[in-house]
């Protein structure tokens, strides 16, 4: 038997997979890890975030080693591991070889040289060039940030996954979906940007060869081979970033396609034949994983951490799983809820950032004073993230001139069946729900038993990848006049500042 070893450095945790030649999950093995925030001291409202690369990268050691031998896979028929990670995460090494700077996705510190980049270079042909705007959280800001202030020279910028391959295999590479996150990339050339660059002096040098994803870049090294429990001489192939393999391991991949993974956050990403820009310039665009594809993004925000915080207020003593059944139960009981809320699920828009927004939840408050109940809340969060996915379907369609027939679906909150009727209801689209909810480690598993061979990727795809289909009720007009009245007061909301 062969296997394929996936290692996943998301937001919230580290983990690894382990699929064997059929896409058959065979162990999973994930460790929640966290970062050090410290508040910004010219600009209070924003954060910096930092993470200890030595913690995280035993963390992901140890989920290689525990799947490893919970599975009872022999090592030796592991015959490849590749990484999939968050975007916009990155980690600088110093002339030693040694890391001197790691940064999540969440990592603002650039803020002020953002503000420099946008006046150096301006907006829009930043946009042209990297299909990305508001630089503040991409490694490009941060790289000018620790160029001021972290003392030491930088030697290699390298993304998440990058840095993940570089310590199993002591190799510098990268490949085209997250390296157009870091606002260094040309994204319609698929190559790091030479006027990027020469605008602000940044040598050639700190950024690695891009090579496609799938292939084969090194070995596993035996210092890291002691330290997961692989076999010196494994094979390392290249991933990508978490959303495009998750298209990938969800099925979405041919042009007209559209992908939305319910993660902490939720993107939204139509797959294109050829690089689609947004002209009002609100919509992100990169590399798909797949070679000769791009992505178009929209994104619904903050859903998966800002369900659990609801859950966390709501669920008083109880532990929190079992406080989040219980009131997914009672939610799927009721037949509709008068509560809106705005904590959490938005509408994309890269030309509008508003850091101080209202959130909060609305309902109906009479003399009787009738308050919603907690599994009400619960619903009213299901439709938020529902109406929130519908309108960035809206703006993929403005854009693409074309509305989709469906949307396919991945991510940890497709376990749950009534969020998902409800979606179906609220778009009134069928949802093709991919049943493997590890989609991300799904489609990196993939990009290994491919090895490079790009014409391998839809048949590989169509043998692996499994859906569920949800259809919509007949429910629309109720929910056209609920979400109607949600966007009204987004809107509204938006223009306010706290």
């Amino acid at each position: 038997m062969e296997f394929f070893v996936a290692i996943d450095a998301g937001t919230g945790s580290g983990k690894c997979l382990i699929f064997d030649r059929e896409g058959r999950l065979k162990a999973q093995v994930g460790e929640a890890w966290s970062y050090h925030v410290t508040p910004d001291p010219e600009f209070p409202s924003v954060k910096r975030f930092a993470f200890d690369p030595e913690h995280f990268w035993s963390i992901l050691c140890r989920c290689v080693r525990s799947a490893l031998q919970r599975s009872g896979i022999d090592p030796a028929c592991i015959v490849g591991v590749a990484a999939t990670s968050q975007r916009e995460a990155c980690v600088f090494l110093g002339p030693d070889g040694r890391e001197v700077y790691a940064g999540p996705n969440l990592d603002s510190r650039g803020f002020r040289e953002g503000l420099e980049i946008l006046a150096e270079l301006g907006g829009e042909r930043l946009y042209q060039i990297t299909g990305h705007s508001a630089p503040f959280i991409f490694p490009l800001a941060r790289y000018l940030w620790f160029r001021k202030h972290g003392g030491v020279p930088v030697s290699s910028i390298l993304m998440m996954s990058d840095w993940i391959l570089w310590r199993l295999a002591g190799t510098r590479t990268a490949e085209p979906s997250n390296a157009a996150e870091s606002m260094l990339f040309d994204v319609a050339q698929r190559t790091w940007s030479d006027e990027i660059l020469r605008t602000f002096d940044i040598p050639r040098s700190v950024l690695p060869e891009v090579r496609q994803s799938g292939e084969q870049v090194g070995t596993v090294l035996p210092e890291a081979a002691k330290a997961t429990g692989l076999l010196a001489g494994t094979p390392v192939f290249l991933g990508g970033a978490d959303t495009q393999c998750s298209l990938l391991g969800a099925g979405a991949i041919e042009p007209g396609d559209i992908g939305a993974t319910l993660g902490t956050t939720t993107p939204v990403q139509a797959v294109t034949r050829q690089l689609c820009l947004d002209p009002g310039g609100a919509l992100w665009a990169g590399c798909h994983v797949v070679p000769d594809r791009w992505v178009l993004e929209s994104n619904a925000g903050d859903t998966g951490d800002a369900y659990l915080w609801l859950i966390d207020l709501l669920r008083g003593e109880r532990e929190r799983d079992v406080a989040r059944k219980q009131l997914e139960k009672a939610a799927s009981e009721l037949p509709d809820t008068q509560a809106l809320l705005f904590v959490g699920p938005s509408v994309f828009d890269m030309k509008r950032i508003a850091l101080r927004r209202p959130g909060g939840i609305l309902f109906p408050y009479p003399t009787l004073h009738i308050r919603p109940s907690a599994p009400e809340l619960v619903r009213g969060f299901f439709e938020s993230l529902g109406f929130a996915l519908r309108a960035n379907l809206e703006q993929l369609a403005n854009v693409l001139r074309s509305e989709p027939e469906r949307l396919i679906l991945s991510g940890g909150m497709t376990r749950n069946t009534t969020l998902l009727q409800i979606l179906a209801d609220v778009i009134n689209r069928p949802l093709l729900v991919a049943r493997e909810a590890e989609s991300a480690a799904l489609g990196c598993a993939m990009l290994v038993a491919c090895q490079g061979k790009s014409d391998s990727l839809s048949p590989v795809a169509r043998s692996w990848v499994d859906h569920e289909l949800v259809s919509p009720r007949a429910d629309r007009e109720r929910y056209d006049e609920r979400y109607a009245i949600w966007r009204r007061l987004y809107e509204q909301m938006f223009e306010m500042e706290l």
